[in-house]
């Protein structure tokens, strides 16, 4: 009775997992089915290495979805011990309190492989270089370049900041004027915070003009507090990138591992580029116009990827899956024939 209740059993469990693996199966069929060149609405691509400790991916919604959107999206490993922080330094003596440089021009004059725009600022889009005031908190080498001020900023009651100590260990929380800042080696700070232990903290529908569809610049940090994850969003460009609405930043993150996450100067200023091979600054996203020169602006120091090494990328989702659930169900079988 028992060997036949075992059998039994057995029997019953290589039944179920059997029917399950044949619908994953079929799932995986109805992905492969889809005709090639067939976008899907919401198109979430994989992480490719492009630095050591640097990962790009992009992201796209169709004509299916409210609105085009084109996304690009960088991922900085904080373990890894070769990846540093620098922003735009302060002006000490000079005329307010840094100088607008484009985000390309910054890569270039600091070295850093990978930057965006930061922080909100003032005068606002001269199309020349001058002195600039900025809005909220913003740290360099340590050095305080402006102090918090959140009143300043749209949203206030949602304004924070980006805080990174030299061990990289980083956190976006609302600073104040009291708090104490000796820890923190850079900082940036915009508003509103758009996402706090991973929900929403911005209505879905806006509420004004600056919480609707315009460019976007935005930066997030994974659960674990391994990952700091920079993205930007196109917009005012009719049949390529229409903007995103606040809301919709915040999806945008969330999809790309965020779990707390903060909005950063956007419009015009919305820029992301990288170092190509041979040192010169290359955009990875389309501005909605000439780069525009920046208040302050954000990049990260990293090491190439050695010579003879070809980056493997994370593999798509629905084929991790559909792999892995073959190796072990095949494994499966073999122990228990």
């Amino acid at each position: 009775m028992l060997k036949e209740s075992v059998m039994d059993r057995r029997t019953a469990i290589s039944n179920l997992v059997s029917d399950r693996f044949k619908a994953l199966l079929y799932s995986v069929a109805i992905l492969l089915a889809v005709p090639q060149g067939v976008e899907a609405a919401i198109l979430v691509e994989s992480w490719k290495p492009i630095f050591q400790g640097i990962d790009y991916a992009t992201g796209s919604s169709d004509a299916s979805e409210p609105r085009l959107q084109k996304v690009n999206a960088l991922r900085i490993d904080l373990f890894n011990p070769e990846i540093a922080f620098f922003s735009t330094p302060s002006n000490r003596d000079a005329e307010l309190e840094t100088f607008g440089q484009t985000t390309s021009d910054f890569l270039v004059s600091s070295g850093v492989q990978v930057a965006v725009n930061a922080n909100f600022f003032a005068p606002c889009c001269a199309a020349a270089p001058e002195p600039k005031d900025l809005l909220g908190l913003a740290i360099s080498k340590g050095e305080i370049v402006s102090p918090p001020d959140e009143i300043a900023l749209p949203q206030n009651e949602l304004a924070g900041s980006l805080l990174i100590g030299q061990d990289n260990r980083s956190q976006i929380v609302k600073t104040s004027v009291t708090d104490d800042f000796s820890n923190v080696f850079t900082a940036v700070s915009a508003s509103p915070r758009l996402l706090l232990d991973g929900q929403i903290t911005v209505d879905f529908n806006p509420i004004d003009a600056f919480a609707g569809l315009n460019p976007r610049t935005a930066v997030g940090l994974s659960q674990d507090e391994q990952y700091l994850i920079l993205i930007t969003i196109d917009g005012r460009q009719p049949g390529f990138s229409e903007g995103a609405t606040l809301y919709e930043t915040a999806e945008w993150l969330t999809r790309f591992g965020s779990f707390q996450g903060l909005n950063l100067d956007g419009g015009g200023s919305t820029t992301m580029v990288r170092q190509d091979e041979f040192g010169n600054p290359q955009l990875l996203n389309n501005p909605s116009g000439q780069e525009r020169f920046n208040g302050n602006n954000f990049g990260v120091f990293a090491k190439s990827i050695p010579v003879g090494i070809t980056p493997i990328p994370e593999p798509q989702p629905p084929l991790a899956l559909f792999v892995a659930s073959f190796l072990a169900y095949m494994v499966w079988q073999r122990r228990n024939k």
